[in-house]
């Protein structure tokens, strides 16, 4: 995963919604429940408009890019 340009460990964690001392669990835990809430699939279900897919994809791709970024920090 490449990190986003000026993207930081800190904005990574504010993105999970984590402090950066919460523990591996917690923060997986973050990251499915957020990507839980704004997957593209999921949101189809409910018929929402293209413009509102469009964020969601784009959201779940920064949760991604953040996750990625803390395991890599982490090393799990």
């Amino acid at each position: 995963a490449r990190r986003p340009a000026g993207a930081t460990l800190e904005d990574a964690y504010a993105i999970l919604n984590v402090s950066p001392d919460a523990s591996d669990g917690e923060v997986k835990k973050a990251y499915r429940r957020l990507l839980s809430q704004h997957h593209p699939d999921k949101l189809v279900a409910k018929g929402l408009p293209e413009e509102m897919m469009k964020m969601a994809a784009k959201k779940t791709h920064e949760i991604r890019q953040a996750y990625e970024m803390v395991k890599e920090a982490r090393g799990f």
